[in-house]
């Protein structure tokens, strides 16, 4: 068999939102809702900074980092609002995502979720785009202890899949993720997205790959 850049790896854990599907541009909007609601001033870099978090991490940061003074769950309901529909009905793949999922199924290659978005969120939308049955298993942020500024849930989902490290790849958009699985030993793929262009340059010096789209991965199996 020919050898490749990714020859050796036995699975892959995809971030969702940014990676699989374009779903960033919509993740501004629903983090801006409570801040429109309330005629405050969103703070700078305040996606950025918030967008690989768990719910109640982000809530957390929200209310003790930012003017905002809602109760949690009330800030928690205003983002429920405005995303569920989002998720559920018009959030597309990226380009290349179901091709590589397919590609590494029909492999033998065991596919993992990891994200920070919440399980009522991500099960529709992957559901909706005939994707969801590709996956061996899901971790959210919501069933670890911290967010993707720490490896434990790359860790948990190559735990669970029954490989080190060494053996997975990672894909991410975030410069936090790519950083951090890079850090636990994991073969890291960066992919582009638009949405944090900001830090593409920082994402691809610290991935083991770096792809405008993932088809190029597609061609590299």
């Amino acid at each position: 068999m020919k050898k490749t850049l990714l020859s050796g790896l036995n699975a892959f854990i995809f971030d969702l939102d940014g990676t699989l599907i374009d779903s960033m541009p919509v993740w501004d909007k629903i983090y801006a809702a409570p801040f429109i609601k309330y005629d405050i001033d969103m703070p700078r870099d305040y996606i950025l900074t918030v967008n690989h978090m768990g719910l109640d991490e982000c809530v957390r940061y929200t209310l003790s980092n930012t003017p905002l003074t809602c109760g949690a769950d009330e800030l928690k309901g205003i983002w429920a609002a405005a995303s569920l529909d989002e998720y559920a009905l018009n959030i597309p793949l990226k380009e290349g995502a179901e091709e590589l999922l397919i590609s590494l199924k029909e492999r033998g290659i065991k596919i993992a979720l990891a994200t920070a978005s919440p399980y009522e969120l991500f099960v529709p939308c992957l559901k909706r785009l005939n994707v969801y049955s590709l996956f061996d298993l899901f971790v959210s942020t919501d069933d670890v202890s911290h967010g993707k500024d720490d490896p434990e849930i790359y860790l948990e989902a190559a735990k669970k899949l029954g490989f080190p490290p060494e053996n997975c790849a990672v894909a991410e958009d975030s410069h936090i993720g790519i950083v951090s699985a890079k850090t636990a030993g994991f073969f890291t793929i960066g992919v582009f997205d638009s949405a944090s262009e900001k830090y593409a340059g920082f994402v691809k010096e610290n991935s083991d790959l770096f792809v405008q789209s993932l088809k190029e991965v597609t061609a590299l199996l």
